[in-house]
């Protein structure tokens, strides 16, 4: 049996660099929804940059998640 560390390591790396990257957006996500909340609480107004950051966010979040599930489910293909 012969293993190609090679390719096992970018396997690795790639899941590790997705998974952490994917965390990272929507924590990303959250926070810009977090100052979005504060600001009209405070009444500063609805502060759009933060509002659109965060659908950004959640939107690729969510389009990573459904490209994941076309690649694990055959009948997507």
């Amino acid at each position: 049996m012969h293993i190609d560390w090679s390719a096992l390591a970018q396997v690795a790396l790639t899941s590790l660099l997705f998974g952490v990257g994917l965390v990272v957006l929507f924590a990303v996500g959250i926070t810009a929804w977090s100052r979005r909340a504060i600001a009209v609480e405070a009444k500063k107004g609805s502060a759009p940059a933060d509002t659109a950051v965060a659908g950004l966010c959640f939107a690729a979040c969510l389009a990573a998640i459904a490209y994941g599930l076309y690649l694990i489910i055959p009948q997507f293909h």
